[in-house]
């Protein structure tokens, strides 16, 4: 199969995957959508469970500081990961405001386990101009909420929101609080999703150059929203300029247009890097995912929508037909399908419509059994063409009885 699908999204002289892995938001900033369900703790062990079966290793779980049922259950979902020896490290999101940092650092004195403080604060100068913010102002903010981490035996990440719209200027003199702090990783923010790929990789390069020349070594993350439809090929080119951490969300849930899509980010590590994942351990967890948080996946919502192995133009059917006459199933899987349904625990469907052909009837025959005979496929094709809509398997059988 190898020699068959020659792949020029490897590039030339590539060196391997990238080192980047994949942080999952869905707890966070993805149930912030208005029309997701917030779902409720015994639901949101089970998220975690999904997460890990599926290879996600970093998530961030909440926000304590928006009060105390907010506090108490990101305890609880701390404890839960502990008492479960998951290997998933935990992070949990606030503002740079004192009361966030502390109910962070109370999560990991009471839990007794290492946890990220994720603490974020607007940087862009229109951000600066609503807020009235300065740039020293939120200097002072940035270095009090590290230290308190600091104090706290905690990590300080520090997330820069809005940083595709801010600019090298104001970036360089935040950029010099890295080191005086001992800060080790910098979430780079597309908060508004204004983002495109080349943006992305001017600002990781540049950001990265910039420490490079100061020999610090700094993990660089990225957080992008999905405004301008651009999330997932954002983060792709993030995970290419060498961040450490994608953020993403199930199903792409989140504000607005919702986040980068974590499961979609998935389906491309494994297919581009045969990466960690476990691929029907995602199908399974967004068939949860979309029960809990009432989040219906549209039918072609790739790699996880109903009809996206499904296909029913007769040329197509009559490639995958072939293909499964030679009785390789790898090649029926990708003659006409970039991702093999396979790897997601699913099989190519060929559906028999008025835009259908002979070879969509043999196919549909050779599969269940049933000899193909040119009185069977004509009968067959004759309903299909006055029906409006893909025959049933129940309709074709009555049909070829």
């Amino acid at each position: 199969m190898a020699d068959l699908l020659f792949d020029w999204n490897r590039g030339w002289g590539a060196d391997g995957p990238p080192p980047g892995i994949l942080f999952d938001e869905t707890l966070r900033d993805g149930i912030q959508a208005p029309t997701v369900r917030i779902p409720p703790l015994a639901l949101k062990t089970q998220l975690i469970d999904h997460m890990v079966r599926t290879g996600v290793r970093a998530a961030d779980l909440g926000f304590p500081g928006a009060g105390p049922e907010a506090a108490a259950e990101c305890l609880a979902l701390a404890r839960y990961v502990a008492e479960c020896e998951y290997p998933l490290a935990q992070g949990y999101a606030g503002r740079t405001h004192p009361a966030d940092v502390a109910a962070i650092c109370e999560i990991a004195q009471r839990a007794g386990t290492a946890v990220e403080a994720y603490v974020f604060i607007g940087v862009s100068p229109i951000r600066q101009y609503v807020e009235d913010w300065s740039v020293e102002s939120i200097s002072r903010d940035i270095v009090g909420a590290a230290a308190e981490c600091r104090r706290a035996g905690v990590e300080f990440v520090l997330v820069l929101e809005d940083a595709v719209r801010c600019t090298p200027d104001v970036l360089a003199r935040l950029f010099e609080l890295v080191p005086e702090l001992g800060i080790g990783r910098v979430t780079l923010c597309d908060t508004v999703g204004a983002a495109v790929p080349s943006g992305v990789a001017a600002l990781v390069g540049w950001s990265r150059d910039w420490f490079a020349g100061r020999a610090y070594p700094v993990a660089f993350e990225w957080h992008g929203h999905n405004d301008r439809g651009l999330a997932l090929a954002n983060s792709l080119a993030a995970l290419a300029a060498g961040c450490a951490r994608v953020h993403g969300t199930v199903l792409g849930i989140g504000e607005r247009a919702g986040n980068a899509s974590l499961d979609q980010l998935v389906v491309n590590w494994q297919l581009d890097h045969d990466g960690p994942y476990d691929l029907k351990a995602l199908r399974e967890y967004c068939e949860f995912a979309s029960a809990v948080l009432e989040v219906p996946v549209p039918p072609n919502y790739p790699a996880m929508g109903r009809d996206v192995f499904r296909t029913s133009a007769g040329v197509h059917a009559a490639a995958i037909l072939k293909a499964h006459r030679k009785r390789d199933p790898r090649l029926k899987d990708s003659v006409y399908s970039a991702v093999p349904a396979s790897i997601l625990g699913r099989e190519q469907e060929v559906l028999i419509d008025p835009a259908s052909g002979a070879s969509n009837v043999q196919y549909w025959l050779e599969i269940n059994g049933r000899q193909a005979s040119a009185a069977a496929v004509e009968a067959v094709l004759r309903v299909a063409k006055t029906a409006g809509r893909p025959l049933r398997d129940e309709e074709i059988r009555q049909i070829v009885h």
